[in-house]
């Protein structure tokens, strides 16, 4: 873990190359450029000049899948998540060892006031942790926090980070602790999630185009507040870019250190302690509210119409596992 004092830049992470930027058009031919062989012409390629217009950004394509579940509660994302995380069999429950690594939850909110408890189950004598929110272009090989896309209460020292920037916030926790993660996202904000791109093959692999994405812009009003235990430890984070955040975690133990460290997500309606109030924002929902209503409930209660209704859920929006959704922009 790094040692970098408060308020200081910590070195950042190895992230895998998320892309890479190539040229559409590499050649063209060139016009009466052709050169005389005997009784044979051999027409010439000459090299365009690279012009800003000429490249694309290409990521790596994951493909998608239909979501098979149908409609599912608030959970940990068994898709959106480093490999190395080990979740419960609830899903509930997130296991990991060594290096930062992240998970999401399945569902997130890019307007609207959210509120979900987080108890830290087990650290051992190396472990820590990072708890806060995150959209979906937070690297997942990383903390929260370790870019811009995620905001963090970090148990040592109490600080919050942002851009791999530690600063000094609220108290320092540990084992036994349960860490209230508070989203306000005022209306008018826009989701800013990756939409539906195009998939072309460079260099025998599939990639897929960046085309002209959504800027996210400063939402005024906007903020991330924490509670450790049930007492409100202020606003950490305010006016943030506007974007679709998911409930976020991220673990990490020394190489010694033979079990890994666990935190367990209750995403409510029920919670060991009261939502907090902060002056100005609404009053807190529940993330399991992010679900919305099951099949059951909203088909009245009757069974045929509930499975009916199951059938024809929409699948969530995103990149997904075969067996399990991505993350869910609701807001």
């Amino acid at each position: 873990m790094s040692s970098a004092a408060p308020g200081q830049l910590e070195a950042p992470a190895k992230e895998q190359p998320e892309g890479a930027e190539v040229k559409s058009a590499a050649t063209r031919r060139g016009g009466g450029g052709a050169k005389k062989r005997g009784d044979r012409r051999v027409a010439q390629a000459d090299e365009a000049e690279a012009r800003p217009e000429d490249f694309v950004h290409i990521v790596p394509y994951r493909k998608p899948a239909a979501n098979k579940e149908g409609w599912r509660p608030v959970s940990l994302s068994r898709s959106d998540k480093a490999a190395q995380l080990t979740l419960s069999e609830d899903r509930l429950a997130v296991t990991g060892a060594k290096g930062y690594r992240l998970v999401r939850a399945t569902h997130g909110a890019h307007e609207g006031t959210f509120y979900c408890e987080v108890t830290v189950t087990h650290l051992g004598e190396t472990g820590h942790c990072r708890l806060g929110w995150a959209t979906a272009k937070a690297e997942l090989q990383a903390p929260v926090g370790a870019d811009g896309h995620g905001f963090a209460y970090r148990d040592l020292e109490g600080s919050k980070v942002t851009k791999a920037l530690r600063e000094p916030y609220g108290e320092p926790y540990g084992e036994g602790d349960v860490i209230g993660l508070l989203l306000h996202m005022p209306p008018g904000g826009r989701r800013i999630e990756q939409g539906d791109a195009k998939v072309v093959r460079f260099k025998g692999a599939l990639w897929t185009m960046q085309g002209d994405e959504q800027e996210p812009q400063p939402l005024p009003g906007s903020g991330v507040a924490f509670t450790k235990n049930g007492t409100l430890q202020g606003v950490a984070f305010t006016d943030m870019l506007e974007g679709c955040y998911y409930p976020a975690a991220s673990l990490y133990t020394r190489h010694a250190q033979a079990e890994g460290a666990t935190v367990a997500f209750n995403f409510g309606p029920d919670f060991r302690h009261a939502p907090p109030r902060v002056e100005g924002w609404p009053e807190p929902r529940p993330v399991s509210e992010l679900a919305g209503a099951p099949p059951a409930e909203a088909a009245g209660g009757d069974a045929a119409a509930a499975a009916a209704a199951a059938a024809a859920a929409p699948a969530e929006a995103g990149l997904a596992a075969a067996a399990d959704p991505a993350p869910m922009a609701v807001g």
